[in-house]
């Protein structure tokens, strides 16, 4: 916690007050838990709901996660990026998000009915008004969870993590039987937030009151305006193809199932991406003035990252034809041969999870204005190839990110060497086994299923064989060229990225 200047009955301990540090068990805890539980709840609504109803909340949920974006704006990683924190800082910051969330609030309000003229969805207006009041909730607690963050306390993170998506879940489930259709997974959200707003404030003891210190106010935003317009771009860059997609292609199904693979897709990649921004970025910041531990630790993420993001991304590309029913059920029966949408986004998902890794060292050391930058670049390349992928339908749209990732791929390794001094030689040390790992598995399992297909064994009996198969084979090859990445493993599980400092 920050040391507090005035006495406070929420005053913790001498203590408390010692930055914490974790390993990455908690990390990957507080984090894989939560989303296990919601990928379960994703997909038992989803199969209730079916492609239409899902597509139709992703549509309405695209400018709704776009405005969030500017509910804080980068005051939170400011917060962590901070060497000193006290109370009047954090009450400042907390102002500026409640501020910025009434305005973030009043402008959907304002765009709804227009993004509904957009889309051509009548529904979509009244989604995006009663999803916004959730900006309210999520900054009355986005402080606090920065707080914690900014302490390395992973374990107290958890418990808001994991609340806030058995609340949501409770909720969905219960309109779900109820017959509400879209508004189950509106209710979800909007419950989901409020709940974990709810248990930051129970979890961590620092109640805020309505504070503007101009000179503080300067220097969080100056530093948080470059992670926020990052991580907008980011957004906006990753999700243009929805934004302009669901206008051109417009039947809420398709749009549905392509949504509901970027969903499956980003199941461990959106929790490393997590992992990189919460343990990450944090541990790096404490080392920014030593550029060579810092790029030892970084590779080290990146070495662990691929380890984990590349044999997921490549298994779930390699039994997308065998997954589809089994997993979303009959009712998205009609997208069965529509798998080749859920490998390309599947393989863009792992490849994007790794190599953005290397973006949490330009926060580290201060140099947060490359993110906005880059992903401008890419926004303004991607938007045209969107509008004319989109004509081909929801597989056009996906093959968008197959000449992205050939454009992405140097770009990232030439900013790596320009900024953080990272050689290419340096980022194929660490990234080597797990690739040549990934390949042998995927040879193999793409075989075996191919046979097992050709067979016409059902799509059921190909999953149930081939994902332990896969998962078994990439386990056994990768203790073969390297047994010590498990140690390392161990090591960043155990004691974080840099253990002893």
């Amino acid at each position: 916690m920050f040391p507090l200047r005035t006495p406070s009955p929420t005053r913790p301990s001498r203590r408390s007050l010692i930055p914490r540090r974790e390993g990455a068990f908690w990390v990957l805890f507080t984090l894989l838990a939560p989303q296990g539980f919601g990928v379960v709840f994703t997909v038992l609504l989803r199969r209730v709901l079916g492609p239409g109803t899902s597509g139709l909340f992703d549509t309405a949920g695209v400018p709704y996660q776009f405005l969030d974006g500017f509910r804080s704006f980068g005051t939170g990683p400011a917060i962590v990026y901070q060497q000193e924190i006290d109370r009047p800082v954090a009450n400042t910051a907390w102002t500026i998000n409640m501020i910025s969330a009434v305005i973030t609030t009043l402008v959907a309000q304002i765009v709804a009915y227009p993004l509904a003229l957009y889309f051509r969805h009548p529904a979509i207006e009244g989604i995006i008004r009663i999803l916004s009041l959730a900006y309210l909730f999520g900054s009355a607690g986005s402080i606090h969870y920065f707080l914690l963050l900014r302490r390395l306390d992973f374990r107290a993170r958890a418990v808001p993590a994991l609340g806030q998506v058995a609340a949501g879940g409770i909720v969905a489930l219960l309109f779900a039987l109820w017959g509400f259709g879209v508004w189950t997974l509106v209710a979800r959200e909007v419950a989901s937030v409020a709940a974990g707003a709810a248990l930051l404030w129970l979890i961590y003891p620092f109640r805020p009151r309505p504070q503007f210190i101009p000179d503080v106010a300067r220097t969080l935003i100056r530093y948080g305006f470059w992670i926020g317009a990052g991580y907008t771009l980011l957004y906006l860059s990753q999700n243009v193809d929805v934004l302009i997609g669901a206008r051109i292609i417009h039947r809420a199904a398709d749009i549905g199932f392509y949504t509901t693979s970027w969903k499956l897709s980003f199941i461990i990649a959106g929790a490393l991406a997590s992992v990189s921004t919460s343990m990450v970025f944090p541990s790096l910041s404490r080392l920014r003035q030593d550029r060579e531990a810092l790029d030892a630790a970084l590779l080290t993420a990146l070495r662990q990252i691929a380890t984990v993001a590349l044999p997921t991304a490549a298994l779930l590309a390699i039994l997308a034809p065998s997954l589809v029913v089994p997993v979303l059920g009959p009712r998205w029966h009609a997208f069965r041969d529509a798998w080749p949408v859920l490998s390309i986004l599947a393989i863009y998902a792992g490849n994007r999870s790794v190599l953005f890794t290397l973006f949490e060292g330009y926060k580290a050391i201060g140099r947060p204005s490359i993110i906005p930058y880059y992903h401008l670049v890419k926004l303004a390349i991607i938007t045209p190839a969107v509008i004319v992928g989109a004509q081909h339908g929801i597989l056009g749209l996906a093959a968008v990110y197959l000449p992205i990732q050939v454009l992405e791929v140097p770009a990232i390794l030439i900013l790596a060497r320009r900024f953080l001094d990272i050689h290419l030689a340096a980022v194929w040390s660490a990234l080597r086994v797990p690739l040549m790992t990934t390949v042998t598995m995927g040879a193999v399992t793409a075989g075996v299923e191919g046979l097992m297909r050709a067979q016409g064994i059902s799509d059921a009996t190909t999953l149930a064989v081939c994902l332990p198969l896969g998962l078994l084979l990439y386990a056994g090859v990768l203790h073969q060229l390297d047994p010590n990445i498990v140690g390392e493993a161990r090591g960043v599980l155990l004691h974080g990225l840099a253990p002893g400092r």
